[in-house]
């Protein structure tokens, strides 16, 4: 749009070397990357040699692959076996993976975090209901309920409720992700153009919050159950008496 010119037109391109030579636009792209869709085009490599005055001379090859994972391993077999530097794609955005790893410390830290304080809750609400419960405790040992019954029912109540609210939790995030996934918007002064907010959806978040959020759960109910487990009937029915 630039150059006034469209699709079927024939540009002239002239090279750092003097050299000119006419192009007809086949086609055009857009990548949504501004510096890529402002400063890119692709021409035969014949042509491109020509132009530059190097002929049967190539400045990069790149190597796409099914498993993005495999780039160092097969980086380094292209290198051997063909003596040319290669870099893999981890490499070449060495500091971008780094930020990344950093901004991953940090979000399971906060993650942590909550859940700690969400430890700290279960654990008031399981030693309350321990203290409320002091009378059908010591009805029940001395019915002959041993204390492995009584720390084992203490227990799942607190694991009970730290599944509970896994459950609520991961239907309430999988809500607010696909609400967060539906706002559309627009940025183009970064070079890359947006429309919706770039979200991972994967399955192993949820197993991991609710892996910490079970163990937390079973952390904080089983010390109330321990200490419910310990209490003398004998003691709780001539106090409550």
């Amino acid at each position: 749009s630039r150059l006034g010119a469209g699709y079927g037109d024939t540009i002239t391109a002239v090279s750092s070397e003097g050299l000119t030579r006419n192009f007809k636009i086949a086609g055009l792209f857009h990548t949504g990357t501004t510096a890529r869709d402002e400063g890119e085009a692709y021409v035969l490599l014949k042509n491109a040699q020509i132009l530059s005055a190097r002929p049967n001379a190539i400045n990069e090859i790149r190597i796409k692959l099914d498993d993005p994972n495999r780039a160092p391993v097969v980086a380094h077999r292209a290198e051997t076996e063909l003596g040319y530097k290669a870099v893999a794609w981890q490499q070449a955005n060495e500091s971008i993976l780094e930020a990344l790893v950093v901004r991953n410390v940090i979000m399971y830290t906060v993650v942590g975090a909550i859940m700690l304080v969400a430890g700290f809750g279960i654990y008031n609400i399981i030693s309350t209901i321990t203290h409320e419960k002091a009378r059908d405790i010591a009805i029940m040992k001395s019915l002959g309920f041993p204390e492995a019954d009584m720390r084992r029912l203490f227990l799942l109540e607190g694991v009970a409720i730290g599944a509970a609210g896994s459950l609520l939790g991961g239907i309430l995030g999988v809500s607010m992700t696909y609400a967060l996934s539906l706002v559309r918007f627009e940025i183009a002064a970064t070079g890359q153009e947006m429309t919706r907010l770039p979200i991972a959806w994967s399955l192993m978040h949820y197993v991991i919050a609710s892996a910490f959020a079970l163990g937390s759960a079973a952390v904080a109910g089983y010390l109330p159950a321990r200490r419910a487990a310990r209490l003398n009937p004998v003691e709780i029915i001539r106090g409550a008496s």
